[in-house]
């Protein structure tokens, strides 16, 4: 057992926040390294791929809203992409200052290969697990989305009222 995951003293609440970012973190570099290895991709470049495989042609902000990106994000992305030849880019014909990402048949053949590993993650993450666990952990996770959505927005909405600075008009 790691330092950073020890049994942690009794009636003492799990570290929650903390475990999900060791397993973020933990499930990123085992899917980065089995991708790139294997197809010279990143967890997220593999991310992209199918999101503009359900939407080809997409917008680059259909990527940005699918992976909870930042628009420069997204811009670098489809950059390291299109220089790897698995998108390609192309004028909005009904909006001449937008662009539309195209998959490649490298693209789609990148996809082909990755659907089987991914397949075989999501196994090794469930092994073990009962089908009512599995309910359970699936409830987990699409809560923890959309407490965490839902905080954000909150967040966003009151650091965008004014501040009152004691002052009055």
């Amino acid at each position: 057992m790691s330092p950073s995951t020890k049994a942690r003293p009794k009636g003492a609440p799990p570290r929650l926040f903390h475990l999900m970012q060791l397993a973020h973190r933990a499930l990123f570099r085992a899917a980065d390294q089995a991708l790139n290895s294997e197809l010279g991709i990143s967890a997220v470049q593999q991310g992209a791929l199918f999101v503009i495989a359900q939407h080809d042609p997409c917008h680059p902000t259909a990527i940005a809203k699918s992976l909870d990106m930042n628009k420069s994000a997204v811009t670098t992305l489809v950059a390291r992409l299109e220089a790897a030849k698995l998108v390609t880019r192309s004028a909005d014909p009904e909006d001449g200052r937008a662009q539309l990402i195209h998959l490649s048949p490298k693209g789609r053949e990148t996809i082909r290969l990755s659907v089987p590993m991914t397949k075989q993650a999501n196994a090794n993450l469930l092994e073990g697990f009962t089908t009512d666990e599995i309910a359970v952990i699936e409830r987990f996770l699409t809560e923890v989305i959309n407490r965490s959505a839902r905080a954000a927005s909150q967040s966003q909405t009151s650091s965008s009222k004014p501040h009152s600075q004691g002052v009055t008009p």
